[in-house]
Protein backbone atom coordinates (compact mmCIF):
# COMPACT_ATOMS: atom_id res chain seq x y z
CA UNK A 1 0.00 0.00 0.00
CA UNK A 2 2.92 2.44 1.02
CA UNK A 3 4.32 1.49 -2.08
CA UNK A 4 1.50 2.34 -4.56
CA UNK A 5 1.20 5.93 -2.69
CA UNK A 6 5.09 6.19 -3.85
CA UNK A 7 4.44 5.44 -7.24
CA UNK A 8 1.39 7.59 -7.51
CA UNK A 9 2.75 10.62 -6.11
CA UNK A 10 5.91 9.87 -8.26
CA UNK A 11 4.22 9.98 -11.27
CA UNK A 12 1.52 13.14 -10.28
CA UNK A 13 4.98 14.67 -9.68
CA UNK A 14 6.02 13.62 -12.81
CA UNK A 15 3.42 14.91 -14.87
CA UNK A 16 3.28 18.12 -13.29
CA UNK A 17 6.82 18.65 -13.94
CA UNK A 18 6.04 17.92 -17.77
CA UNK A 19 2.79 20.27 -17.99
CA UNK A 20 4.82 22.85 -15.72
CA UNK A 21 7.60 22.35 -18.95
CA UNK A 22 5.16 22.77 -21.44
CA UNK A 23 3.34 25.91 -19.74
CA UNK A 24 6.50 27.84 -20.00
CA UNK A 25 7.62 26.88 -22.97
CA UNK A 26 4.20 27.85 -24.25
CA UNK A 27 4.68 31.50 -22.75
CA UNK A 28 8.10 31.95 -24.07
CA UNK A 29 6.29 31.40 -27.33
CA UNK A 30 3.92 33.49 -26.61
CA UNK A 31 5.91 36.31 -26.44
CA UNK A 32 8.15 35.52 -29.01
CA UNK A 33 5.26 35.42 -31.04
CA UNK A 34 2.82 37.58 -29.73
CA UNK A 35 2.00 39.41 -32.87
CA UNK A 36 1.27 36.37 -34.87
CA UNK A 37 -0.75 34.65 -31.82
CA UNK A 38 -3.17 37.92 -32.14
CA UNK A 39 -3.11 37.77 -35.42
CA UNK A 40 -1.02 39.89 -37.20
CA UNK A 41 0.36 38.55 -40.07
CA UNK A 42 4.47 38.55 -40.13
CA UNK A 43 7.23 38.06 -42.08
CA UNK A 44 9.46 35.68 -42.09
CA UNK A 45 12.45 38.03 -41.55
CA UNK A 46 10.45 39.74 -38.77
CA UNK A 47 9.71 36.87 -37.19
CA UNK A 48 13.13 35.57 -37.76
CA UNK A 49 14.63 38.72 -35.93
CA UNK A 50 12.84 38.59 -33.04
CA UNK A 51 13.37 35.25 -32.48
CA UNK A 52 17.16 35.68 -32.53
CA UNK A 53 17.41 38.58 -30.38
CA UNK A 54 15.45 35.91 -27.52
CA UNK A 55 18.05 33.37 -28.80
CA UNK A 56 21.02 35.79 -28.17
CA UNK A 57 19.30 36.69 -24.49
CA UNK A 58 18.63 32.96 -23.72
CA UNK A 59 23.15 32.01 -24.77
CA UNK A 60 24.39 34.92 -22.62
CA UNK A 61 22.16 33.96 -19.61
CA UNK A 62 23.72 30.08 -20.31
CA UNK A 63 27.56 30.72 -21.54
CA UNK A 64 28.30 34.03 -21.00
CA UNK A 65 31.59 34.53 -18.69
CA UNK A 66 31.68 37.91 -17.69
CA UNK A 67 28.74 40.55 -15.74
CA UNK A 68 25.85 41.15 -17.66
CA UNK A 69 24.84 44.89 -17.24
CA UNK A 70 21.09 44.22 -18.32
CA UNK A 71 20.63 48.26 -18.58
CA UNK A 72 23.25 48.66 -20.63
CA UNK A 73 23.43 45.73 -22.94
CA UNK A 74 19.10 46.67 -23.49
CA UNK A 75 19.85 50.25 -24.69
CA UNK A 76 22.83 49.23 -26.90
CA UNK A 77 19.93 46.81 -28.61
CA UNK A 78 17.76 49.34 -28.39
CA UNK A 79 20.31 52.13 -30.37
CA UNK A 80 21.43 49.57 -32.88
CA UNK A 81 17.50 48.77 -33.67
CA UNK A 82 16.81 52.54 -34.60
CA UNK A 83 20.20 52.92 -36.25
CA UNK A 84 19.65 50.16 -38.35
CA UNK A 85 16.97 52.28 -39.95
CA UNK A 86 19.18 54.27 -42.16
CA UNK A 87 17.73 57.48 -40.73
CA UNK A 88 19.69 60.36 -39.52
CA UNK A 89 17.63 61.70 -37.81
CA UNK A 90 15.77 59.16 -36.13
CA UNK A 91 17.46 58.25 -32.36
CA UNK A 92 17.26 56.46 -29.59
CA UNK A 93 17.90 58.22 -25.88
CA UNK A 94 18.25 56.36 -22.84
CA UNK A 95 16.10 57.79 -19.57
CA UNK A 96 19.17 60.20 -18.51
CA UNK A 97 20.00 61.34 -22.87
CA UNK A 98 15.79 62.21 -22.58
CA UNK A 99 15.91 64.03 -19.87
CA UNK A 100 18.95 66.63 -21.18
CA UNK A 101 17.06 66.49 -24.71
CA UNK A 102 13.77 67.61 -22.80
CA UNK A 103 15.25 70.28 -20.75
CA UNK A 104 16.84 71.64 -23.81
CA UNK A 105 13.61 71.68 -25.81
CA UNK A 106 11.27 73.51 -23.23
CA UNK A 107 14.14 75.95 -23.38
CA UNK A 108 14.75 75.75 -19.62
CA UNK A 109 17.71 73.83 -18.29
CA UNK A 110 19.30 73.55 -14.56
CA UNK A 111 22.38 76.05 -14.44
CA UNK A 112 23.74 79.62 -13.79
CA UNK A 113 23.16 81.58 -16.71
CA UNK A 114 25.92 81.92 -19.06
CA UNK A 115 27.14 81.39 -21.96
CA UNK A 116 31.00 79.79 -23.17
CA UNK A 117 33.17 80.31 -25.84
CA UNK A 118 36.99 79.24 -26.06
CA UNK A 119 39.39 81.15 -27.97
CA UNK A 120 42.09 80.77 -30.37
CA UNK A 121 44.43 80.52 -27.09
CA UNK A 122 42.09 77.73 -25.66
CA UNK A 123 41.06 79.76 -23.08
CA UNK A 124 37.12 79.41 -21.68
CA UNK A 125 35.64 82.85 -21.49
CA UNK A 126 32.14 84.41 -20.79
CA UNK A 127 30.54 85.13 -23.83
CA UNK A 128 27.25 86.44 -22.19
CA UNK A 129 25.66 86.59 -18.50
CA UNK A 130 22.07 86.34 -18.54
CA UNK A 131 20.07 88.53 -16.14
CA UNK A 132 18.34 87.80 -13.14
CA UNK A 133 20.50 84.47 -13.34
CA UNK A 134 22.73 82.77 -10.53
CA UNK A 135 25.95 84.26 -12.25
CA UNK A 136 24.28 87.67 -13.22
CA UNK A 137 24.03 87.50 -9.12
CA UNK A 138 27.67 86.61 -8.47
CA UNK A 139 28.53 89.44 -10.01
CA UNK A 140 30.21 87.01 -13.30
CA UNK A 141 30.46 89.54 -16.19
CA UNK A 142 30.86 89.08 -20.00
CA UNK A 143 34.68 88.71 -20.81
CA UNK A 144 36.04 87.29 -17.76
CA UNK A 145 38.26 84.04 -17.92
CA UNK A 146 36.83 81.33 -16.30
CA UNK A 147 39.87 79.49 -14.61
CA UNK A 148 38.98 76.84 -12.72
CA UNK A 149 34.95 74.83 -11.42
CA UNK A 150 36.25 73.91 -8.04
CA UNK A 151 39.39 72.80 -7.57
CA UNK A 152 39.46 71.45 -11.34
CA UNK A 153 41.58 73.85 -14.01
CA UNK A 154 39.97 74.07 -17.20
CA UNK A 155 42.62 75.49 -19.34
CA UNK A 156 42.78 71.77 -21.14
CA UNK A 157 39.01 71.27 -21.67
CA UNK A 158 36.58 71.88 -24.32
CA UNK A 159 33.40 73.90 -23.90
CA UNK A 160 31.32 71.01 -23.67
CA UNK A 161 33.77 69.82 -20.66
CA UNK A 162 33.40 72.62 -19.22
CA UNK A 163 29.84 72.60 -19.18
CA UNK A 164 29.03 68.90 -18.07
CA UNK A 165 31.48 69.84 -15.06
CA UNK A 166 29.21 72.67 -13.82
CA UNK A 167 26.00 70.61 -14.55
CA UNK A 168 27.28 67.83 -12.41
CA UNK A 169 26.65 70.00 -9.55
CA UNK A 170 22.66 69.64 -8.40
CA UNK A 171 20.20 72.06 -8.37
CA UNK A 172 20.45 74.17 -4.97
CA UNK A 173 23.93 73.39 -4.65
CA UNK A 174 26.69 75.62 -4.94
CA UNK A 175 29.56 75.68 -8.00
CA UNK A 176 32.91 77.08 -6.17
CA UNK A 177 34.25 79.08 -9.93
CA UNK A 178 37.72 81.31 -9.85
CA UNK A 179 37.48 83.67 -12.84
CA UNK A 180 39.62 86.18 -13.67
CA UNK A 181 39.00 89.92 -14.57
CA UNK A 182 41.65 92.53 -15.80
CA UNK A 183 44.54 90.34 -14.53
CA UNK A 184 42.46 89.94 -11.19
CA UNK A 185 41.50 86.28 -9.55
CA UNK A 186 38.56 86.26 -8.20
CA UNK A 187 36.31 83.43 -6.57
CA UNK A 188 32.54 82.74 -6.57
CA UNK A 189 30.01 80.35 -5.34
CA UNK A 190 27.56 80.02 -7.71
CA UNK A 191 23.92 78.53 -6.55
CA UNK A 192 22.53 76.10 -9.52
CA UNK A 193 18.89 76.55 -10.65
CA UNK A 194 16.84 76.34 -13.07
CA UNK A 195 17.34 78.97 -15.57
CA UNK A 196 15.31 79.50 -19.11
CA UNK A 197 18.26 79.76 -21.90
CA UNK A 198 18.23 82.17 -24.02
CA UNK A 199 17.17 81.54 -27.63
CA UNK A 200 16.60 85.24 -29.29
CA UNK A 201 18.94 88.41 -28.49
CA UNK A 202 18.03 92.05 -29.89
CA UNK A 203 19.56 94.97 -30.37
CA UNK A 204 19.14 98.17 -32.59
CA UNK A 205 22.39 98.91 -35.36
CA UNK A 206 22.69 102.62 -37.47
CA UNK A 207 19.94 103.82 -39.05
CA UNK A 208 17.18 102.14 -37.04
CA UNK A 209 17.96 98.68 -38.38
CA UNK A 210 16.31 96.31 -35.50
CA UNK A 211 18.65 93.04 -35.31
CA UNK A 212 17.39 90.01 -34.18
CA UNK A 213 19.25 86.73 -33.36
CA UNK A 214 17.26 83.57 -32.95
CA UNK A 215 20.10 80.62 -32.10
CA UNK A 216 17.15 78.09 -31.94
CA UNK A 217 13.28 77.38 -31.32
CA UNK A 218 12.49 76.11 -28.00
CA UNK A 219 9.48 76.06 -26.02
CA UNK A 220 10.06 79.86 -24.98
CA UNK A 221 11.89 81.00 -27.83
CA UNK A 222 8.57 82.79 -29.34
CA UNK A 223 8.05 84.61 -25.88
CA UNK A 224 11.57 86.15 -26.00
CA UNK A 225 11.06 86.97 -29.61
CA UNK A 226 8.51 89.14 -28.99
CA UNK A 227 9.55 90.47 -25.96
CA UNK A 228 12.57 91.80 -28.64
CA UNK A 229 10.39 92.49 -31.35
CA UNK A 230 8.58 95.04 -28.61
CA UNK A 231 11.62 96.64 -27.18
CA UNK A 232 12.95 97.38 -30.96
CA UNK A 233 9.48 99.11 -32.13
CA UNK A 234 9.25 101.57 -28.59
CA UNK A 235 12.72 101.97 -30.16
CA UNK A 236 11.56 103.69 -33.17
CA UNK A 237 12.66 100.52 -35.47
CA UNK A 238 11.61 100.92 -39.15
CA UNK A 239 13.47 98.19 -40.95
CA UNK A 240 14.67 94.72 -39.25
CA UNK A 241 17.05 91.99 -39.70
CA UNK A 242 16.31 88.36 -38.35
CA UNK A 243 19.82 86.16 -38.18
CA UNK A 244 18.50 82.86 -38.60
CA UNK A 245 22.19 81.62 -39.41
CA UNK A 246 23.40 78.62 -38.29
CA UNK A 247 20.03 77.83 -36.42
CA UNK A 248 19.65 74.02 -36.63
CA UNK A 249 15.96 74.37 -35.96
CA UNK A 250 13.78 72.50 -33.16
CA UNK A 251 10.47 72.75 -32.08
CA UNK A 252 7.83 73.43 -35.30
CA UNK A 253 5.61 74.71 -32.39
CA UNK A 254 8.15 77.45 -31.35
CA UNK A 255 8.65 78.72 -34.74
CA UNK A 256 5.21 78.77 -35.77
CA UNK A 257 4.37 80.83 -32.94
CA UNK A 258 7.30 82.54 -33.54
CA UNK A 259 6.34 83.25 -37.13
CA UNK A 260 2.64 84.41 -36.23
CA UNK A 261 3.92 87.72 -34.55
CA UNK A 262 4.85 88.83 -37.81
CA UNK A 263 2.98 86.66 -41.32
CA UNK A 264 -0.34 88.10 -42.76
CA UNK A 265 -3.47 85.48 -42.01
CA UNK A 266 -3.35 82.31 -43.79
CA UNK A 267 -1.20 78.72 -43.82
CA UNK A 268 1.68 78.85 -41.72
CA UNK A 269 3.40 74.89 -42.80
CA UNK A 270 2.07 71.87 -43.37
CA UNK A 271 2.76 67.86 -42.92
CA UNK A 272 2.14 65.11 -44.22
CA UNK A 273 2.42 61.44 -42.42
CA UNK A 274 3.12 58.31 -44.43
CA UNK A 275 -0.43 57.58 -44.59
CA UNK A 276 -0.97 60.92 -46.48
CA UNK A 277 -2.82 62.72 -43.70
CA UNK A 278 -1.95 66.12 -43.60
CA UNK A 279 -1.45 68.83 -40.41
CA UNK A 280 -1.47 72.16 -40.61
CA UNK A 281 -0.13 75.30 -38.71
CA UNK A 282 -2.24 78.70 -39.54
CA UNK A 283 -1.61 82.41 -38.74
CA UNK A 284 -4.55 84.33 -37.19
CA UNK A 285 -2.35 87.60 -38.97
CA UNK A 286 -3.31 89.55 -36.15
CA UNK A 287 -0.04 91.75 -36.51
CA UNK A 288 1.46 91.34 -39.82
CA UNK A 289 5.26 93.13 -40.17
CA UNK A 290 4.73 96.80 -42.11
CA UNK A 291 7.86 97.13 -42.00
CA UNK A 292 11.06 95.89 -44.76
CA UNK A 293 12.47 92.97 -43.59
CA UNK A 294 15.52 90.63 -44.36
CA UNK A 295 16.47 87.23 -43.10
CA UNK A 296 20.01 86.26 -43.18
CA UNK A 297 20.08 82.28 -44.09
CA UNK A 298 23.33 79.84 -44.59
CA UNK A 299 23.62 76.33 -44.93
CA UNK A 300 23.51 75.47 -41.43
CA UNK A 301 19.96 76.87 -41.02
CA UNK A 302 17.75 73.86 -40.75
CA UNK A 303 14.59 72.53 -39.89
CA UNK A 304 12.55 74.87 -38.37
CA UNK A 305 14.64 77.60 -39.70
CA UNK A 306 13.89 76.59 -42.88
CA UNK A 307 10.29 76.74 -41.97
CA UNK A 308 10.26 80.45 -41.10
CA UNK A 309 12.46 81.21 -44.26
CA UNK A 310 10.18 79.25 -46.36
CA UNK A 311 6.80 81.32 -44.71
CA UNK A 312 8.73 84.65 -44.97
CA UNK A 313 9.84 83.85 -48.82
CA UNK A 314 6.50 82.67 -50.12
CA UNK A 315 4.53 84.88 -48.36
CA UNK A 316 6.75 87.92 -49.78
CA UNK A 317 7.27 88.87 -46.32
CA UNK A 318 10.56 89.79 -46.60
CA UNK A 319 14.02 89.08 -48.32
CA UNK A 320 15.68 85.83 -47.35
CA UNK A 321 19.68 87.03 -47.81
CA UNK A 322 22.54 84.35 -47.62
CA UNK A 323 23.75 80.83 -49.15
CA UNK A 324 21.23 77.86 -49.59
CA UNK A 325 20.01 76.43 -46.71
CA UNK A 326 20.75 73.03 -45.36
CA UNK A 327 17.59 71.08 -46.32
CA UNK A 328 15.73 69.37 -43.81
CA UNK A 329 12.21 69.06 -44.89
CA UNK A 330 11.27 66.50 -42.38
CA UNK A 331 9.55 66.60 -38.53
CA UNK A 332 10.39 63.85 -36.03
CA UNK A 333 8.17 63.28 -32.81
CA UNK A 334 9.74 61.52 -29.25
CA UNK A 335 8.10 58.82 -27.84
CA UNK A 336 8.64 57.77 -24.33
CA UNK A 337 9.27 54.52 -23.67
CA UNK A 338 7.40 52.63 -20.71
CA UNK A 339 10.18 50.95 -19.23
CA UNK A 340 12.64 53.99 -19.64
CA UNK A 341 14.19 55.85 -22.62
CA UNK A 342 13.04 57.27 -25.15
CA UNK A 343 12.75 57.02 -29.09
CA UNK A 344 12.57 60.15 -31.90
CA UNK A 345 11.54 58.75 -35.40
CA UNK A 346 11.09 60.60 -38.66
CA UNK A 347 7.34 60.76 -39.25
CA UNK A 348 6.06 63.24 -41.67
CA UNK A 349 7.40 65.94 -44.47
CA UNK A 350 6.86 69.63 -43.98
CA UNK A 351 5.99 71.64 -47.00
CA UNK A 352 6.07 75.36 -47.17
CA UNK A 353 2.70 77.17 -47.81
CA UNK A 354 2.97 77.20 -51.47
CA UNK A 355 3.31 73.61 -51.57
CA UNK A 356 7.78 73.29 -51.48
CA UNK A 357 9.41 70.27 -50.18
CA UNK A 358 12.79 71.12 -49.22
CA UNK A 359 13.63 68.35 -48.22
CA UNK A 360 17.60 67.36 -49.76
CA UNK A 361 17.15 70.88 -51.54
CA UNK A 362 16.98 73.64 -49.01
CA UNK A 363 15.51 77.31 -49.84
CA UNK A 364 17.42 78.99 -52.24
CA UNK A 365 17.57 82.60 -50.60
CA UNK A 366 16.55 85.43 -52.72
CA UNK A 367 19.77 87.13 -52.61
CA UNK A 368 22.36 84.36 -52.71
CA UNK A 369 26.03 85.93 -50.91
CA UNK A 370 28.88 83.54 -49.36
CA UNK A 371 30.76 84.53 -45.94
CA UNK A 372 34.73 84.49 -47.24
CA UNK A 373 36.53 83.14 -44.51
CA UNK A 374 38.89 85.43 -44.48
CA UNK A 375 36.43 88.22 -44.56
CA UNK A 376 36.68 90.72 -41.33
CA UNK A 377 33.13 92.32 -42.00
CA UNK A 378 29.83 90.53 -41.70
CA UNK A 379 29.31 90.93 -45.81
CA UNK A 380 26.07 89.11 -45.19
CA UNK A 381 24.89 91.30 -42.48
CA UNK A 382 26.23 94.39 -44.49
CA UNK A 383 23.90 93.23 -47.65
CA UNK A 384 20.67 92.96 -45.80
CA UNK A 385 21.50 96.45 -44.17
CA UNK A 386 22.01 97.40 -48.12
CA UNK A 387 18.68 95.84 -49.40
CA UNK A 388 17.00 97.10 -46.59
CA UNK A 389 17.97 100.92 -47.02
CA UNK A 390 17.62 101.18 -50.86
Amino acid sequence: MDDNKKSYSGLKGFLFGILFTLGIMCILFLVKNRDYVMGKEMNPTELGARTKVADIYELIEDVYLGEVDNKKMTDYMCAGLVTGLGDKYSTYYTQEQFEKIMQSTNGHYSGIGVAIYQDSQGRILIESCYENTPAAKAGIKPGDILLKVGDKPVSSMSTNEVVDLIKDTKEGETVSMTLERGDQPYTVDVTIEEVEAISVTGKMLENQIGYIRISEFTGVTAEQFKDAYGKLQDQGMNRLIIDLRSNPGGLVSGVCDTLREILPKGLIVYTEDKYGNRSEQNCDGKSPISIPLAVLVNSSSASASEIFAGAVQDYGTGTIVGTVTYGKGVVQDTYQLKNGGAVKLTVSHYFTPKGNNINGKGITPDVEIDMPDDSEEDVQLNKAKEILLH
